[in-house]
């Protein structure tokens, strides 16, 4: 991989690891920190995803592609859930069939992996983003690219406080769902970070996240906002509590990151393989470190009590699990590495 975009796999192997850490118990013993997280992290990702996204590929090419990289590992991921609960539970197939149903309406609080909404989502980013440049490509000016842009992330923001929950009337009978099939929408706001992420890799100059400024001045905003203002925001949920302020601290936290990464990059070649490692795992990681991570800490529990250190051990099982399950069972076996996107490749 080029030099120039090594920091990108660190910044997603810190991402990543993020992720995990903010999935586990620890918010009730430091609210900060996962204050600090949620401040930035999604928007990290679909920032992260977008960045060499390509919008001259064939809407067909495009399609098979991202299908094969998230949509066929989240029906894997509903079939081996309820699969081991038939067949090693006591659940019954028509239990099991009833759940996958509901599962693909996929919406967080509809899949029993909660971490799996991200997954259609970003599908539909995608195509989202290729029609987003088809529209705006005949535009000759990149400001006035930007100012739709702006405008989407408005609109995509406007709806979302009556999204969750969503009442409806269906054939005489009221209905509460959470969010729209497959987050809808939020294809607007994550569309947003997906395409500024493009945008502005091609306008700033590489020296820009190497730049001393650049890292103090993100950390220093990122940091300020964090401690200082009380603006909670969480895609899934859809709570986005300040379009402005939530947005400048977003995009703070994404520069820092990569700022972050970029030095690590520069100064440290062992902990560069070892997150670039991690960034690479990134998919096998969201797939499967909530339940292991509970799973840990719900074994935990009743003989250590909940503690940092349980927290800590089970955050540390929901890395290295998804690590030793990728590593034994999805890359060594073509059959199972289909489902991730792998194709015949047995590593990623």
């Amino acid at each position: 991989m080029p030099k120039r975009v090594q920091y990108i796999d660190i910044a997603k192997g810190i991402g990543i690891l993020l992720v995990v850490l903010g999935h586990n118990d620890m918010n009730a013993y430091h609210p900060m920190l996962h204050r600090f997280i949620y401040a930035f992290h999604m928007a990290l990702f679909f920032f992260l995803s977008g960045i060499f996204f390509n919008p001259d590929r064939d809407f067909k090419t495009l399609f098979k592609k991202r299908f094969a990289g998230l949509i066929k590992p989240l029906i894997f991921s509903i079939l081996l859930i309820y699969g081991i609960s038939v067949f090693f539970g006591k659940m019954s197939f028509i239990t099991a069939g009833g759940r996958i149903l509901k599962s693909l309406y996929m919406t967080g609080p509809y899949l029993n992996w909660v971490q799996l909404w991200f997954l259609p989502l970003l599908f539909l980013v995608n195509l989202y983003a290729f029609f987003f440049y088809k529209f705006t490509k005949s535009i000759k000016k990149d400001w006035i690219r930007w100012i739709i842009l702006l405008i989407t992330l408005w609109i995509g923001t406007l709806y979302l406080p009556y999204m969750w929950t969503l009442d409806i009337e269906l054939f005489g009978k009221s209905l509460s769902l959470y969010g729209m099939p497959a987050n809808v929408d939020l294809i607007l706001l994550a569309g947003f970070y997906f395409i500024l992420a493009r945008e502005a890799y091609r306008a700033l100059p590489e020296s820009f996240f190497a730049s001393k400024i650049t890292f103090f001045a993100s950390a220093l905003v990122l940091f300020t906002m964090v401690f200082t203002l009380d603006i909670p925001v969480d895609f899934n949920m859809r709570l986005y509590t300040s379009l402005t302020l939530n947005t400048i601290e977003a995009v703070a936290g994404i520069i820092f990151i990569l700022s972050f990464s970029k030095k690590i990059e520069q100064y440290s070649s062992r902990l560069t393989s070892i997150f670039s490692y991690i960034g690479g795992l990134t998919l096998s990681i969201l797939v499967f470190h909530v339940p292991i991570q509970e799973m840990v800490n719900n074994k935990l529990n009743p003989f250590m009590g909940q503690s940092d250190l349980t927290i800590f051990l089970a955050y540390l099982a929901g890395v290295l699990g998804p690590i030793f399950i990728h590593e034994f069972f999805i890359a060594p076996n073509p059959r199972v590495g289909a489902w991730f996107g792998m194709g015949k490749q047995k590593s990623s």
